[in-house]
């Protein structure tokens, strides 16, 4: 194959595979890495800010795309993260069984326990709530669950109080004094404030009261993932003053929490989307509206992943802290394959530096021309064709173009054409 053929050839192949790894490396780093988070029933509030999260991610062209796990339960939805069904859940600290798998992202919310009852009722202690009628407002059986753990640490007879779940939107001037002596919410932290809920139920109920627990803070030591809270006086209502007084409740959190495997960049970017896309996250101020840092202490409830501690520490590692070791092993592999590529570039288009006997078939030829001869004519041209490559040869062993390799073979056929020259010419 002629060298220029070989040359284009090689080039081509060098550029068809270059830009070929350009293409699969450049789809590889911008290719998002898809990742999914179970939460509960559509309307939902959990349900609400995933799809809201999902949204933001998009629009900031992360490298991290959210897709939501409709569950019909939350229940199903933390099993399937306990399965690793999906990367991403939503959990309260009141859970019995927290996922051993799950580490904290980011506090979504903090809800506190308030008890509501007519305004002469009195009670300093849930234990007071023995014997009575109590409605756990809430969408499933979690607030009643965590009302019961509470009462577990007392010894409180069940048997002789009823309580019952009722539904969100459940106007509460028809449920007490009426259907129950007290009601139970739990309610987001961050709403108490702003919830015009407490004032129509002072304006429909003509009053009501809302109990302070003196033993918040041993509840808060008894039971992990419930802490002592303190209402400030006048934050339900101002006028009149609910509660009169700074009262202490007990509280909960609602923890984005993703499984502990999940690569410490795609934590960042999710990091990223939850603490600087502000209230775009926020559902209608009941839900998500001031996202908080996990606790990041040694000992916390649930440990918060490396990525969040990153974050938060602002060490997020960069490209080359991630993918040192990759780079340097690439970076030895590129140095073999490129010496690899010099070597055969060279062996294909180096040109061989031409030898002695090259030139040995032809003067063999000039011989047997020689020996042929009809005329002295032939022969004076055979000659001079003869001595031509004699100095060709000479000058290119001089000057270093011709290897005096196969020098011998090529001396010995020079003597039998002028041996043969010197038969011809005689008489």
């Amino acid at each position: 194959m002629p060298n220029r053929i070989r040359i284009l050839l090689l080039a081509l192949a060098t550029t068809f595979l270059t830009v070929v790894a350009v293409l699969v490396a450049n789809e590889w780093i911008r290719r998002p890495t898809v990742i999914t988070i179970a939460v509960g029933p559509e309307g939902t509030p959990e349900n609400r800010f995933a799809a809201k999260l999902a949204e933001a991610l998009r629009q900031n062209h992360s490298s991290v795309r959210l897709t939501v796990i409709t569950s019909e339960s939350r229940t199903q939805a933390l099993n399937s993260f306990t399965h690793r069904e999906a990367d991403l859940a939503i959990i309260r600290t009141d859970d019995r069984k927290i996922p051993t798998n799950a580490r904290a992202l980011a506090v979504l919310e903090q809800e506190v326990l308030l008890l509501i009852s007519a305004k002469r009722a009195k009670m300093s202690t849930l234990a007071d709530l023995q014997g009575r009628k109590v409605a756990v407002i809430g969408r499933d059986g979690r607030n009643e669950a965590f009302l019961r753990r509470l009462l577990e640490q007392y010894k409180f007879d069940f048997a002789k109080t009823e309580i019952k779940t009722h539904p969100p939107g459940t106007q509460m001037d028809k449920l007490i004094p009426a259907q129950a002596d007290l009601a139970v919410l739990v309610y987001p932290l961050s709403r108490l404030g702003v919830s015009s809920d407490f004032e129509f139920l002072s304006n429909t109920a003509k009053g009501y009261t809302v109990h302070a627990l003196t033993d918040a803070k041993a509840l808060q030591r008894k039971l992990p993932g419930i802490q002592a809270e303190t209402i400030e006086a006048g934050l339900l209502m101002g006028s009149p003053r609910i509660p009169d007084e700074d009262m202490e409740t007990v509280a909960l959190q609602k923890i984005l929490v993703v499984r502990r495997g999940l690569a410490e960049q795609h934590v960042v970017e999710l990091m990223r989307a939850l603490f600087e896309s502000g209230r775009l996250l926020a559902v209608e101020n009941a839900f998500a509206t001031h996202i908080e840092p996990p606790d990041t202490e040694k000992g916390a409830l649930i440990p918060a992943h490396e990525g969040a501690n990153q974050y938060v520490d602002s060490e997020v590692k960069t490209f080359f802290d991630r993918y040192s070791d990759l780079i340097y092993i690439g970076m030895s592999v590129a140095s073999v394959v490129g010496s690899m590529a010099v070597a055969l570039y060279g062996t294909v288009l180096r040109r061989r530096r031409p030898v002695a006997s090259d030139r040995t078939a032809d003067v063999i030829r000039l011989g047997q021309r020689i020996k042929a001869a009809a005329s002295a004519e032939e022969m004076n041209a055979a000659e001079a064709e003869l001595e031509q490559i004699l100095n060709q040869v000479l000058l290119g062993l001089a000057d270093g173009t011709v290897s005096p390799h196969g020098m011998e073979a090529f001396q010995l056929a020079y003597e039998h054409a002028r041996d043969a020259l010197a038969v011809g010419r005689r008489p």
